[in-house]
């Protein structure tokens, strides 16, 4: 009996441990997505000015998708001057698309006003359908579409200026 438990104690000890040493080198707040390499979903939806906006106008051209509320306090307050900047950088290239993360459209636009528009049209996704095709967990997330609308990238959590440089480089663009 007493050798047993000298047997048992590797094959508890071995596994568990290996578990941790291999779960302590990933970043906890990355959230994988099947979703990379596979074309973007299709959808047409309003923006906040009342437009419609289609994956069809975006053909042909890369674009980002940055899912956000006016809730998410601090992440997408710390990410919108990020973002307003790529715009302003690669506005001519790409597309900026904003869209509404489980909010109202009042409560946007006040979040817009008080911390900048950024020029770039932001959608409405009144049944959440979209986020559900994107497999958004939780705002901010961020997904990268080249111009052949395939999904190259994605961004779970606040993106900063250096992040940013390099999701964009998924899609062809460098700072």
């Amino acid at each position: 009996m007493r050798h047993l438990r000298w047997l048992l104690v590797p094959i508890l000890v071995v596994p568990l441990g290996w578990l941790l040493f291999t779960g302590f080198g990933r970043d906890p707040r990355e959230v994988a997505s099947p979703l990379i390499g596979q074309p973007a979903p299709e959808w047409t939806l309003s923006t906040l000015d009342g437009d419609l906006l289609s994956t069809d106008d975006l053909a042909g051209r890369p674009y980002v998708v940055n899912f956000w509320a006016s809730w998410c306090i601090p992440a997408c307050v710390d990410e919108h001057p990020v973002l307003a900047a790529v715009h302003d950088r690669h506005g001519d290239a790409m597309t900026m698309v904003g869209v509404l993360y489980q909010d109202t459209t009042a409560d946007a636009e006040a979040f817009l006003a008080r911390y900048g528009d950024a020029g770039y049209p932001h959608l409405v996704d009144p049944d959440g359908r979209l986020a559900i095709d994107f497999g958004v967990t939780g705002p901010p997330e961020t997904f990268f579409v080249d111009a052949d609308g395939i999904i190259r990238d994605k961004q779970f959590g606040p993106l900063t200026d250096a992040l940013m440089d390099e999701r964009l480089a998924s899609i062809g663009f460098d700072r």
